[in-house]
């Protein structure tokens, strides 16, 4: 299950909560003030291109997943 942050439309609370994929907005709560009046924000997300330490047999080619 996917970690997702919102924000709360009454009281500003930013939060994230881990949720199923197919969950919706209507399916959030506020954990401050219990409201169903959040927003999903867009998460920004860590990748490392580095691989110290890791040996590969050739070069990459494209996104590699991180590994």
């Amino acid at each position: 299950m996917p970690i997702y942050e919102y924000i709360c439309k009454s009281c500003g609370e930013r939060f994230s909560i881990l949720q199923k994929v197919n969950s919706t907005e209507k399916d959030t709560g506020c954990p401050k003030c219990s409201s169903y009046e959040v927003k999903k924000l867009m998460s920004s997300f860590c990748c490392s291109s580095s691989n110290a330490g890791i040996s590969s047999p050739g070069p990459s080619h494209g996104f590699g997943g991180g590994g």
